[in-house]
């Protein structure tokens, strides 16, 4: 009798090409199409900022609002450029940005291989990784 681990998360689906059930290699966070958490992410910080600015910060007494304003400002602009900043970085390995073929990554086969990676090894994008490397 054969057992193998269960899949998880989505996994690259059948046929060559990308299209519904394939997984395309992304670059950032920028790449289409957006994680629904990321979209959730955008979505709480508009709500956040709106909630923020315009309705708890005006119903502080009046002395207090400038710096309510000043504070929530700061806070509010901080966030957003770590998150653009965390968004845009490329997570990929150093060797894997170097090689010249980015193209999707093809189909893993579980019988041959337990991991994707190993001994420092991809053998989706069939480079050599760091031990900490987790970019498939």
């Amino acid at each position: 009798r054969e057992t193998r681990a269960p899949r998880r998360g989505p996994g690259p689906g059948p046929g060559p090409g990308p299209g519904p059930g394939r997984r395309c290699s992304r670059t950032n966070g920028w790449s289409w199409p957006p994680h629904p958490l990321q979209l959730l992410a955008w979505l709480l910080y508009v709500f956040f900022a709106v909630a923020g600015f315009g309705v708890f910060v005006p119903l502080l007494p009046a002395h207090w609002i400038p710096a309510g304003y000043i504070c929530t400002g700061v806070t509010f602009s901080a966030h957003l450029l770590v998150h653009v900043l965390a968004v845009s970085v490329d997570p990929a390995d150093r060797n894997v940005r170097l090689k010249a073929d980015r193209g999707p990554p093809p189909a893993f086969d579980r019988t041959r291989r337990a991991h994707v990676i190993e001994n420092c090894h991809c053998f989706l994008c069939q480079v050599d990784v760091g031990s900490k490397s987790k970019h498939c």
